[in-house]
């Protein structure tokens, strides 16, 4: 258990599961996303929150506890803005990296894995997201 009480290995787990042909589909279905969501939050819902916060093209977004990346890098994808995601699982921080890569926004992308002690200074990001975080 990390300093902010969240089970790493229980998370490893289930960003490993839901990385399966099936969980994928059913995340399409009910999400109409496949990014290997952790949570509920709907690619309708994370398109308004992303026009919510006016992100666009030089502007930076922070999304803490991004699990696999849903849904900084396609708020990054959607709107061109750069976005830094943090996981406090390394296997999240992992996938979210290799999906930045695939979606090719990695340029624009920057993946870490833990979110205690960000080496960031006040006014360094213009939007702050964390959907379904449980930790």
């Amino acid at each position: 258990m990390s300093s902010v009480g969240c089970d790493e290995r229980r998370f490893d787990e289930r960003y490993r599961v839901t990385g399966g042909d099936v969980f994928l589909e059913i995340e399409r279905e009910a999400l109409g996303t496949d990014y290997q969501a952790n949570g509920y939050t709907t690619r309708e819902q994370a398109d308004e929150i992303g026009e919510l916060l006016d992100l666009g093209p030089g502007r930076r977004l922070l999304d803490l506890g991004s699990g696999c990346g849903w849904p900084g890098l396609h708020l990054a994808r959607r709107h061109g803005c750069a976005v830094v995601s943090a996981d406090p699982a390394p296997s999240g921080a992992a996938t979210a990296a290799a999906r930045a890569r695939r979606d090719r926004i990695d340029q624009h992308a920057s993946v870490i894995a833990r979110g205690e002690a960000l080496p960031f200074g006040p006014e360094t990001f213009d939007a702050i997201v964390h959907v379904d975080v449980t930790c």
